[in-house]
């Protein structure tokens, strides 16, 4: 790394670099990615991109990363707040800004674009929403005031059929779309707190 970049200037180019790879992804997916329009639009050389990540697919894996845990952040804030384990409503609006994100890569992925990220990736990494069990029994357990009970693996699933549907959403009535979203989110809270109304 030139020794030009201070710690400060490293962390803003990162942060640059990770807001015009999500532009990219968001508007060409993920194999028209390119590292030297990436590059280009933070103002910097290709080869300086290397000096941050060592291949694009790292460079994706950083930034699924960082929005994954920008999302536990705005969760962890969120409880914060409210001063108590979050409600059905609060947890409502969390799953909804989650699934709903236009940087949620099962929105912008197709299924097949999704099967070559995860085959790229090294064995220790991986972007499963229902293998981050930790995270799930994190919610039931301290952020939501989830009922007794909770099957943590019905939560799981649920998750999984999300990132499914979105993944497959050409296989399915495109009208329709954000009311399975709904009704998924919906059956995820109702295992979380039980049946409303």
């Amino acid at each position: 790394m030139p020794a030009i970049f201070t710690q400060q200037n490293r962390d803003e180019l990162y942060r640059r670099m990770i807001d015009a790879g999500w532009d990219q992804l968001v508007r060409n997916g993920i194999r028209s990615l390119r590292v030297e329009q990436v590059a280009a639009a933070v103002g910097i050389a290709k080869g300086t991109f290397y000096h941050f990540f060592d291949s694009k697919d790292d460079f994706i894996y950083a930034m699924l990363m960082e929005n994954r845990q920008h999302a536990v952040d705005v969760l962890e804030r969120t409880r914060e707040e409210a001063g108590a384990p979050l409600d059905r409503a609060r947890m409502r609006s969390w799953l909804e800004l989650l699934w709903r994100s236009d940087r949620n890569i099962f929105r912008i992925a197709t299924a097949e674009e999704y099967r070559y990220l995860v085959r790229s990736l090294p064995d220790e990494r991986t972007l499963d929403p229902a293998s981050d069990g930790a995270l799930v029994r994190w919610i039931v357990n301290e952020v939501a005031d989830a009922r007794p009970g909770v099957d943590v693996a019905a939560v799981q699933n649920l998750q999984f059929a999300l990132a499914l549907a979105l993944l497959n959403r050409s296989l399915l009535r495109a009208k329709a779309l954000e009311r399975t979203v709904d009704a998924l989110i919906d059956d995820t809270l109702d295992e979380l707190f039980g049946r409303s109304g």
